[in-house]
């Protein structure tokens, strides 16, 4: 009798615990996941457009930014060889410029090819008259090699202008085209400048003349004395 109640009380027991048992197994909701999954693949290709988007900015940027070295182009060009002030050419034209030494040169061999007068009439002249054979003498020189000298340097600042419109074709990027194009309005702004200096070099040299030739009507004057000093001429019968 007692071992049946026994075995009675361990099924209810167990009758007792299943139901609890069951009710600790996990529900998997397979939708529920699929849908996660969906979302961490639709956020790894947006972090991928970011990531790509970001990638063409920084491109873009650096194509837009930092040197590129084209202002070292062209860097041996004499650009200043021409006297920049009155003091400077003056030291040209007395043969003391070492800055201006080659053109110093060439004014004293275009006097030389200039001259009439040998050496032996110029020294039967005075002193004043000497002075003043050399100063003509020096301007008209002047201007032959300096306006020489700026079309030599002209012609070969076109032939550079032509090597860099030419590199524009071969630019990595839109940055390496723009420093050539503004490395182009760069040059030719020097190329006015340097037509506007050789007016200005000109306008000076033909002040310099004419002041000569003022000084020579007042040494005449000097020389003769006033046309009114004269006495009268009579006229013959």
């Amino acid at each position: 009798m007692l071992s049946r109640l026994l075995v009675i009380t361990v099924g209810l027991a167990v009758l007792g615990v299943a139901p609890a048992a069951r009710a600790q197994w996990a529900v998997v909701d397979v939708g529920a996941i699929a849908q996660l999954v969906q979302q961490v693949e639709t956020l790894k290709q947006q972090v991928d457009t970011a990531r790509n988007q970001l990638a063409q900015a920084q491109t873009e940027y650096q194509s837009m930014t930092g040197g590129r070295g084209m202002e070292l182009l062209l860097s041996g060009t004499v650009r200043n060889y021409l006297p920049t002030d009155w003091g400077a050419l003056s030291a040209v034209l007395n043969q003391t410029s070492a800055l201006y030494g080659a053109l110093s040169r060439s004014l004293n061999t275009q006097v030389t090819t200039n001259a009439v007068l040998t050496p032996q009439q110029i020294a039967a002249l005075s002193p004043a008259e000497r002075d003043q054979v050399q100063a003509a003498r020096q301007s008209a020189a002047l201007l032959q090699v300096t306006t020489q000298e700026a079309l030599s340097n002209t012609s070969a600042r076109f032939n550079s202008l032509q090597q860099l419109i030419s590199a524009i074709g071969t630019a990595q990027d839109q940055k390496a085209a723009l420093d050539l194009q503004a490395r182009i309005s760069a040059e030719t702004n020097m190329l006015q400048n340097e037509h506007t200096k050789l007016e200005v070099l000109y306008q000076m040299t033909q002040a310099q003349e004419l002041a000569r030739r003022q000084r020579n009507r007042e040494q005449a004057i000097v020389d003769i004395g006033s046309v009114r000093n004269l006495p009268p001429v009579g006229l013959l019968n």
